[in-house]
């Protein structure tokens, strides 16, 4: 018995996202060059804004970045008086991060472009389409991210079960 071959091949999915994440990461980092940032720099901006202060650890989770390449950026940011850094005072081996007025100035102005290239991105998608299709995003994090507090933390892009 055969079997009709697939019209699209398995890993078809995953490429269409490689490619979006590709295509919008060179624009969005010509752009934000423009403001004097970059991708990594805008994701820590981005991701402090929301969780506000926080551990270098979960920076870089929520990042998906290793910690050598957190710490490299954070000390650029810094430098630029965009991040404050201090010791924790319960765990003196925990260094906590987070946004100066500076920095929430430089955020404010990135996002803009953020979501101007996000609507040329979506343009024609339609309100249901993007539920759907957001949908089963979620289904498939859920997939592959083993812990269910970890899945929830980046599904609702914010703090739940880690410190």
């Amino acid at each position: 018995m055969s079997f009709p071959q697939p019209l699209v091949p398995p890993e078809y999915f995953f490429y269409l996202q490689y490619h979006l994440v590709k295509q919008r990461e060179l624009v969005l980092g010509e752009v934000l060059g423009r403001l004097g940032l970059t991708i990594p720099k805008w994701r820590i901006l981005s991701i402090l804004n929301r969780l506000e202060e926080s551990s270098m650890g979960l920076v870089a989770d929520f990042c998906a970045i290793d910690r050598t390449t957190l710490t490299r950026t954070v000390d650029q940011l810094a430098d630029a008086g965009l991040v404050v850094r201090r010791e924790d005072s319960r765990d003196r081996r925990q260094t906590l991060m987070s946004l100066t007025p500076a920095g929430l100035g430089a955020y404010q102005i990135a996002i803009e472009a953020v979501i101007g290239f996000n609507e040329k991105a979506l343009k024609g998608v339609g309100h249901d389409e993007m539920q759907a299709l957001e949908e089963l995003l979620r289904k498939v994090v859920r997939n592959v991210i083993d812990d269910p507090e970890w899945a929830d933390s980046i599904l609702r892009f914010e703090k739940v079960g880690r410190a």
